[in-house]
């Protein structure tokens, strides 16, 4: 069984990203050689902007040689970086081509006539004055890339409603020019999709609303597009945009992590992670995705106490404690070829928001991860007695993520940042810290000499979460040189993954988008397959559903105070089995 939206170069990506750093290293020199070897599939062709400039760009179509293919299909607007348009548009014009199905048109934004000046480094000069002229000039930028998207719509094997603009660098500062420029536009891009931009300088503020579905892609590192500016941008969009937006942000990387031929910059994982966001953002919005990110909805209607509600999941519910709380274990093996819990799959912790709708989420939630992905999946209220229920059924103590929704969003990010995981390194690590909306109180580092570093995956809402409140945990996570995933979207405020929120704050777009990136890492770090089934020669029973467990030796349920407490419990318990 495999993931259904796994990355292409997942299998290359998972040694880059549990290595050595030596290792991990000479695995992203080895991808990056690999890419810029990438074969080149395109045509030249030539069109004009609206005064006549002449332009060439560099037409790749999907599993053909013609240009004249009677199947209409979405396309992709390259821009270019300050280099031009050369090699490495030309190879992400195949690349959509051959791995997307969308016919892709690297374009050209300087002219055939015009000479680029040399490069010599540095700041000023002319190569400098010469960039210059399209970054503090959106209306010229703009044009540029409309006479792009208007040459990529004429095209006979095109759907010109489904039509996309995708900058990297430059380009990416041209996507932002044109949806502040030509965002009200009818008949223009039907999405955006600007990566590493520069957002420094001077641009224009948006000229009236933007209906332009959009996704920026920025890393931590980059000076170009630092917090600050992301905070400019989001106030940008925040008044201006009338459809669904988002950015994701990448810890520890530089300004042009995607561009192969940048030696030190490039970043194998975070050209992945980017490559798969631009992906499945742009399936959406063509509406071509297999298994829409946006149905994940679905899983409210599971009735947990229905005897037909969960084909091939076991269950094991502890009772409750005297607090009246109750942990709840789903199982989904026998879906998968293996009958019993005896299989070792990943495991994922779930620390719940303390609400009724907050806890039925975490169990409905559960039972979906248990059926999509095989995992066994652990909702925690508190009651470290759960832990029981893992002694002989095969519990992989490599392969551990934690996924913390509202007020147990403050817990998983408490753990976190805690300093608590500098002791659980080496074979007993959690691989994945997934954060649902950013807690109200950051708990300061206590701890930052760790090695072992897990992937924390931060999913917030604009409306939800201050950006002031993001640029303070982004200098956190910062200074404790964690690995980290920030992932912000429009129009969504705190709770908006709980599909039986009555008050309104669930949001499709936000939920869905952020389980998908969610699923994406769990696809990396756990890798294609998941389980490995023991030999043995008889099944373990499993503990009943009506046995209270008791609690392990040395803890006592009454001497827990605190929320972080019972996720320290867990995980000792964890370690010691």
């Amino acid at each position: 069984m495999k993931f259904t939206s796994c990355c292409v170069t997942a299998a290359i990506i998972i040694s880059s990203a549990l290595s050595s750093n030596a290792s991990a290293d000479n695995d992203n020199a080895a991808i990056r050689q690999a890419k810029m070897n990438y074969p080149i599939n395109v045509i030249a062709q030539n069109y004009t902007d609206s005064e006549g400039v002449l332009l060439q760009g560099f037409l790749s179509t999907p599993n053909t040689k013609s240009t004249t293919s009677t199947k209409k299909v979405p396309a992709v607007v390259i821009m270019n970086d300050s280099s031009g348009t050369d090699a490495y548009e030309k190879q992400r014009a195949t690349m959509i081509a051959n791995e997307l199905g969308y016919v892709a048109f690297a374009a050209d934004t300087f002219g055939v006539e015009t000479e680029i000046p040399v490069d010599t480094g540095g700041w000023g000069g002319p190569y400098a004055d010469f960039i210059s002229t399209f970054i503090r000039n959106a209306t010229l930028f703009t044009q540029r890339i409309a006479a792009a998207v208007d040459h990529v719509q004429s095209l006979p094997n095109v759907d010109e409603t489904k039509v996309a603009i995708l900058g990297f660098c430059l380009g990416g500062t041209g996507v932002v020019h044109y949806i502040n420029v030509a965002g009200e536009k009818e008949g223009g891009a039907a999405a955006a999709v600007s990566i590493h931009p520069s957002l420094l300088g001077a641009w224009d503020k948006p000229l009236g609303k933007i209906n332009i579905p959009s996704i920026f892609l920025t890393g931590g590192n980059d000076f170009l597009t630092g917090p600050q500016a992301m905070a400019s941008l989001e106030d940008d969009m925040t008044s201006a945009s009338t459809v669904q937006w988002e950015t994701n942000r990448y810890a520890k990387i530089d300004h042009a992590f995607t561009n192969w031929f940048a030696e030190t910059a490039y970043n194998a994982r975070a050209d992945e992670r980017s490559w798969n966001s631009m992906r499945t953002f742009l399936a959406d919005k063509f509406g071509q995705s297999d298994e829409s990110s946006y149905s994940w909805e679905s899983a409210s209607q599971l009735d947990l106490w229905s005897e037909d509600c969960c084909e091939g999941v076991a269950f094991f519910d502890c009772g409750p404690d005297e607090e009246g709380r109750r942990d709840f274990v789903a199982h989904a093996g026998a879906k998968y070829g293996c009958p019993d819990p005896s299989c070792k799959v990943p495991t994922v912790i779930i620390l719940p928001d303390k609400s009724e709708s907050g806890r039925l989420f975490a169990k409905q939630r559960a039972i979906q991860i248990a059926q999509r992905y095989g995992y066994r999946t652990w909702v925690s209220e508190g009651n470290v007695a759960a832990g029981q229920y893992f002694e002989g059924v095969g519990y992989n103590s490599a392969k551990v993520a934690l996924e913390g929704y509202g007020s147990g969003a403050q817990d998983a990010l408490d753990f976190a940042m805690g300093g608590n995981i500098a002791g659980i390194d080496g074979e007993y690590s959690f691989k994945v810290i997934s954060i649902f909306e950013v807690p109200e109180n950051i708990t300061a580092v206590n701890d930052t000499a760790s090695t072992y570093k897990p992937q924390i995956l931060i999913s917030s809402g604009v409306d939800g979460d201050s950006m002031a409140d993001v640029i303070k945990l982004e200098s956190m996570l910062m200074g404790m040189d964690a690995n980290y995933e920030i992932n912000r979207y429009s129009d969504t405020s705190a709770n908006f993954t709980d599909w039986n929120d009555l008050d309104g704050s669930y949001n499709a777009f936000a939920a869905g988008r952020s389980f998908e990136t969610v699923e994406s890492i769990y696809c990396e770090m756990f890798g294609e397959f998941y389980w490995e089934i023991p030999p043995q020669t008889e099944s373990p029973t499993p503990v009943p559903p009506s046995t209270q467990a008791p609690a392990p030796s040395g803890a006592s349920l009454s001497t827990v105070t605190t929320a972080s407490s019972f996720v320290l419990l867990a995980v000792a318990y964890f370690l010691s089995m």
